[in-house]
């Protein structure tokens, strides 16, 4: 990760700045992991702007269409980003320099920090959701966006219109998606944008829609504000939208948000969004360079503070990588107590020179993650050491790219309990938590995920806290997971590199068994498109090392094609509550027997499902409005048996 530390800005070229800054861009865009924080890219903007502000980079905002590997759509109406702004004099003076009249006010919101998308609908159903791109033309996602939380599929309107979205990854969701992950996301906003652009939509209902804005060439609105009732109105989940009659008023929400409100919200916010209330002062105004002249981004500092590495300690993760965790003395980021910080990798430890009781300069990336930005003072010389052993087995570590990898996949204590937890996690079996599989291991009774499915009651009852009750809902959980396909065969004991859309492909090119994938060669990867010798060497040597696991599961589950059926055709359902699984689960299944799943009630809804049928909910009361009938889990499964 790059910082202003590592940076010589006295002497930097505008050529070498701006070429940085669009490769900061391009992995921005289209990864999980960028190159720099918001703060670095923000400040070496500015500066590249002051040397050279006709360099290229300014010509384009947004994402300059980088190849993503989606389908490229323009927009209906062009998306437009705000010009930022860090302070209160440079607010005033960027509004004051529009000579606007004494009876506007302002609209303000937060500033989710997240990814934009266009929903686009006609004759009231959503037909594309497109990515924000370079503001004219993005990505075709909406295979994913589908899956996502807040989605309105269906709309109460006839007219062709465009809802702007931020996709958001909220922050009690991140804590749940990094436990269940193959891959350890830095921050809410890179799983966003990460989950978005996967090609197999995996963890997309991890993700959530909040509506900012509606276009459309037929609905008029005077006002920012009647731009928001609108988006209520059709079902939306919208941002929190407040009315200010001056500056001052707009500063005291903004301190507001920097001292206290910020942290208690769900999701990341880098800022507050400010708008000229009045549509018709906006229009006057115009944009320049796809910056609408009537808004304004008024963004939060870095919030940094310094403090002294206590220890540094080395963690083995499920896949076997060893990571540096440090642990400093407390320091307060954002209203938060901090007392660690992640390191990454080993590189990251030995670039920064960092070394225990060294001062750092400490940052909450994103308000959510402790990261160490640069040693401000050395107390010990050099890094600290770069352990050759795993800490758990003693093994002799591996170097895999960038990372230190422990070979010992089978007998590596971090390693057998994260695997096995992984294995629960992606098979999405219920009741069988990390703290439960570490009892189970230690009884001897699961050291490899063939032993889930020989387990019984005898075994999990005993262990303290679950009893015979919770263990035959366990293995309940476990039966149901006794047909698999073959991509959930394969993803189920985690093999690095291998996703779903990449297990997709190798079964479309007609290795389509279990065997077929078990035996297939680097050479028959080779010939796969996006499969490099490197890779394809990685992947076979992945399988070969969970051969045994993948043929031991064969003999106990049986592998199912995909089926189709039209038993849920011409019916309409909406869910609210919570149910026994992920809502995403039920979607599938409805959508897979021919039905359609909706985010809002309708007097086209044929069924809402709900464990709580007395519950106080909007949808209830909807439902009860216009006569629908009203059904819990049982009754939808036996809807879909019969």
């Amino acid at each position: 990760m790059i910082t202003l530390a590592d940076l010589d800005l006295s002497s930097i070229t505008d050529a070498k700045l701006g070429s940085l800054l669009i490769d900061a861009k391009k992995t921005y865009y289209t990864t999980s992991k960028p190159i720099m924080d918001d703060h670095t890219y923000d400040t070496l903007e500015d500066l590249l702007r002051k040397k050279n502000p006709h360099h290229r980079l300014f010509d384009k905002v947004g994402n300059p269409n980088f190849d993503t590997g989606w389908t490229k759509h323009k927009h209906a109406f062009p998306l437009g980003s705000q010009n930022k702004v860090n302070n209160f004099a440079d607010l005033k003076h960027y509004l004051d320099l529009k000579k606007l009249a004494d009876h506007i006010n302002f609209v303000v919101q937060p500033k989710c920090d997240g990814l934009s998308l266009a929903l686009n609908y006609q004759n009231s159903k959503l037909i594309s959701a497109v990515t924000r791109g370079d503001g004219f033309v993005g990505d075709l996602i909406t295979q994913n966006v589908i899956y996502m939380k807040n989605l309105i599929k269906n709309i109460s309107i006839k007219d062709n219109l465009t809802v702007r979205c931020e996709i958001l990854v909220t922050l009690t969701d991140f804590t749940k998606l990094n436990k269940i992950s193959d891959e350890i996301y830095t921050n809410p906003r890179n799983a966003a944008s990460g989950i978005s652009q996967r090609l197999d939509s995996l963890y997309a209902d991890y993700c959530s829609l909040y509506a900012v804005d509606i276009f459309s060439k037929t609905l008029h609105f005077d006002t920012e504000k009647q731009k928001i009732d609108q988006l209520k109105k059709l079902g939306f989940k919208t941002v929190k939208t407040r009315l200010c009659q001056n500056y001052q008023q707009i500063e005291n929400i903004y301190r507001l948000f920097l001292n206290k409100k910020r942290q208690n919200y769900a999701y990341e916010i880098d800022g507050l969004v400010i708008k000229i209330n009045q549509l018709d002062i906006q229009h006057q105004l115009g944009s320049q360079a796809n910056h609408p002249k009537g808004q304004v981004a008024y963004k939060f500092p870095a919030d940094t503070n310094q403090t002294v590495i206590k220890n540094i300690k080395w963690q083995v993760g499920p896949l076997g990588f060893i990571t540096p965790v440090a642990t400093v003395e407390p320091v307060i980021l954002s209203g938060a107590t901090i007392n660690k910080a992640s390191l990454a990798n080993h590189q990251l430890l030995t670039k920064k020179d960092i070394n225990i009781s060294d001062i750092v300069q400490i940052s909450r990336r994103g308000d959510v993650i402790p990261y160490i930005e640069k040693v401000v003072a050395k107390v010990n010389s050099g890094h600290a050491p770069i352990p050759t052993i795993c800490p758990s087995c003693h093994t002799t570590l591996k170097e895999y790219d960038k990372y230190l990898l422990c070979p010992n996949y089978q007998n590596c204590l971090p390693q057998v309990i994260g695997r096995l937890n992984l294995f629960c996690r992606k098979l999405d079996i219920l009741g069988i938590s990390k703290k439960t599989i570490k009892k189970l291991y230690k009884r001897g009774l699961v050291t490899k995920p063939i032993d889930f499915y020989k387990l019984k009651v005898s075994d999990i009852a005993p262990i303290d806290g679950l009893g015979d009750k919770s263990a035959q809902n366990i293995l309940f959980q476990i039966d149901k997971k006794k047909s698999l396909n073959l991509i959930e065969l394969f993803e189920s004991v985690s093999i690095p590199e291998l996703s779903s859309a990449r297990l997709g492909q190798i079964i479309k090119a007609g290795f389509n068994t279990s065997q077929k994938i078990l035996d297939i060669r680097v050479g028959d990867l080779e010939k796969l498109a996006g499969f490099q010798i490197t890779l394809a060497q990685k992947i076979v040597d992945a399988i070969s090392i969970r051969k045994q696991d993948i043929t031991q599961l064969l003999d106990q589950v049986s592998i199912k094609t995909k089926a189709t059926s039209q038993k849920l055709s011409n019916l309409s359902f909406v869910i609210t509550g919570s149910l026994s699984q992920p809502r995403s689960h039920f979607e599938k299944l409805i959508e897979n027997n021919g039905g359609t799943f909706s985010s809002t009630i309708s007097k086209n809804t044929s069924y809402l499902i709900t464990n709580n049928p007395r519950a106080n909910s909007s949808k209830l009361t909807k439902a009860k409005k216009f006569n629908i009938s009203i059904i819990d889990e049982k009754q939808f499964n036996k809807l879909l048996n019969s």
